[in-house]
Order: C-alpha cells, then structure tokens, then sequence
C-alpha cells in the first residue's frame, strides 16, 4: 500500500512513518522542511517538501497515494490555519484521509463533561475552531477522523481500539493515548478499513 504521511517531522508522525515502513508499506513523508525529518533509512520512504502555503506542493506530494495519515499539528506560535487548509487541502487531493485530532474538540465536544469542556476550550483556544473546520473537512470528504486524549511516549501494550463517537461514554477523566498506540491503530486502519467516514474515537484500556 502507498501511504503519504502529514506531520512527519511530530512526534506522532515520526512514529505514524516508522510504523507504516514496518508494516512493509511504501511511505511518502511530507514535511515544510524535508532536511527535518526523522525516519528510519528504507528503499520504501520518500520524502517530499509540502507546505499549505503552497497548495499545489501538497496535491503534487500525495499523488498516487492510496491514503494519507495526519499526524498535523501546531504550537501557539504558528497560524493555526495551518490544521484548516492543510485537511481541506488534503481532502481534495487524496482519496482517503485518515486525520488525528483531539477528543473533546470538533465532533467530540462534550465529551469529557461540561466543566472539562469549558477549560479545555480555554487552554486550546488558539487551535479550537480551526480543529473543528479540519475535522469537518475531513468526513465531508469520507476520511475518518481519530480522536485522542493526552498523547504520552508510553510503550504502546496493544491494548488499544477505535470506537465510533457515539459509543464512546463520555468521562471527565480523558484516557490517556500512547503515541506509538495512535500509529498502529491509524496504519491499521488504513490497512483494514473499518470506519470510512467516521468520527472516531482512540480507547486504550488499563492492564
């Protein structure tokens, strides 16, 4: 499977990409600074320079792809735009998005209790809307979107599964999301479709 990875130079997306090459996949990293990324050394990784600011880079770099995993983010010093035009972009141009995003935002919201819902609004204030627009953008175009709680650098222990929103039970303490675990259920998803235009939900049980 040709796969086209978003983010590459993020913690997520690095390890979106080494997992998509473990899995014996063709992966293409797209990055603003390609001299940036990060990835283990393989005749299957190609790595292209994108940028939403230039649209037709993105359309260019995930030609031929079969699908295209998002591990996009920003800090509070870059547009937050960059999450909005980089789903439309990249909603237009591939046939299928796969996009990583945060539970209690977007088609999520209300999901960790209203008070939580209130301070989680204020302290991602600057990315909120532009999440929801990414998210919208994505389903509209039948992607599926992966919403996760605190991300951490945790070993992933395969305890991990996608639930749709609607059967997530909402909790005022988020679950926390290993890393490595959102990769191998995104490349698995991508792999073994299972929730094509779907808001999704990453659930990690305790062991």
């Amino acid at each position: 499977m040709k796969i086209a990875v978003l983010g590459t130079t993020g913690q997520t997306g690095r390890l979106l990409t080494a997992h998509a090459l473990e899995r014996g996949h063709e992966v293409t990293a797209l990055a603003r600074r390609p001299e940036q990324v990060s990835a283990p050394a393989s005749g299957n990784l190609r790595v292209v320079r994108a940028d939403v600011s230039d649209p037709g880079s993105v359309a260019a770099a995930v030609e031929g792809a079969d699908v295209v995993l998002s591990g996009l983010g920003v800090t509070r010093k870059q547009d937050s735009a960059i999450l909005s035009e980089g789903a439309r972009q990249i909603a237009s141009a591939a046939p299928r998005v796969i996009w990583l995003t945060s539970l209690g935002m977007g088609a999520t919201e209300g999901a960790l209790g209203a008070l939580n819902g209130v301070l989680l609004k204020r302290v991602l204030r600057h990315e909120w809307d532009a999440k929801g627009v990414a998210g919208r953008a994505v389903r509209d175009a039948g992607g599926t979107t992966v919403h996760a709680g605190p991300l951490t650098d945790k070993p992933y222990q395969g305890n991990g599964r996608l639930v749709r929103t609607g059967d997530f039970t909402p909790r005022r303490i988020p679950p926390m999301a290993p890393r490595a675990g959102i990769a191998a259920l995104m490349v698995a998803e991508a792999e073994s479709p299972g929730f094509t235009d779907t808001d999704t939900v990453a659930v990690f049980d305790n062991r």
